[in-house]
């Protein structure tokens, strides 16, 4: 095919458009992040980030790391990639977030965090870290079949978020399922504090019944073949309804009545 000289004169414009319109997304998340490496996490982080608090953060991380494969398995080989934003704004678009309470959130296999210096100004660094890295570490365990409310009740557990707690005014949960839901129709405060709260005390129960050990050691039988139901039965020895029936019963009675 021939093109005149109008034809070639507009290909060439819109070819430089293209071109200014992709360069910033192209080059920008080289030139936005330094990079900090360990054998276990890859961080990185924005201009204005103090790059010995990223060094404190990484002893934190690998410190946190070494608690959660101990106490709950995990894959140890597994590397996390870290992203330290400079502004609560950048850590919102980043991590996809639209209220910014949290002070990290794992997503799409990213640990985001918002500033450190607000968050150590604020007293959540280790508990924000110690909450999401858990959920990190244990999404191997969920494609393995470990439903979301046994993750979560032992990140709240291992964080020690339910120091901070208070118990919700009325809990209707008659089965696991239903807590499952509640973490996915409560995503902000004040109602999420209500679940992290029911979250903590399902973790609770089940160390209370179980023993801590027993309890913390479920998740290591989760194969990708054997279903929650018959784990429960056979690494506890109850049905899972039975456990789920003392569960519920146990969970409200532990919270207010209804106003």
């Amino acid at each position: 095919m021939k093109f005149n000289g109008s034809a070639l004169a507009l290909r060439a414009l819109v070819s430089a458009m293209v071109a200014c319109a992709l360069w910033p997304a192209v080059g920008s998340s080289q030139e936005y992040f330094s990079t900090l490496s360990s054998v276990s996490f890859t961080v990185k982080y924005q201009r204005g980030v103090s790059e010995e608090h990223v060094r404190s953060l990484m002893d934190l991380l690998q410190s946190e790391r070494n608690a959660i494969l101990r106490e709950v398995g995990g894959d140890s080989s597994q590397k996390i990639e870290v992203r330290i934003y400079a502004s609560v704004g950048s850590f919102q678009a980043g991590a996809g977030v639209k209220q910014p309470w949290r002070g990290a959130a794992y997503a799409k296999e990213i640990l985001h965090m918002q500033p450190l210096r607000a968050l150590i100004q604020r007293g959540i660094l280790e508990r924000s870290v110690a909450y999401e890295l858990a959920l990190a570490i244990l999404e191997g365990v969920g494609r393995k079949g470990c439903p979301r409310w046994l993750r979560e009740a032992y990140a709240v557990h291992h964080s020690g978020e339910m120091q901070t707690l208070s118990a919700p005014m009325g809990v209707r949960l008659s089965s696991f399922s239903d807590l499952d839901q509640d973490i996915q129709t409560y995503p902000n405060p004040p109602q999420r504090d209500d679940v992290h709260y029911v979250l903590g005390q399902t973790m609770k129960f089940l160390i209370d019944r179980f023993t801590e050990v027993k309890a913390l050691g479920v998740y290591r039988q989760f194969d990708g073949i054997k279903s929650v139901d018959r784990i429960f039965k056979t690494y506890f020895n109850e049905d899972y309804s039975a456990i789920e029936r003392a569960w519920s019963k146990s969970v409200q009675s532990k919270a207010f009545a209804p106003r």
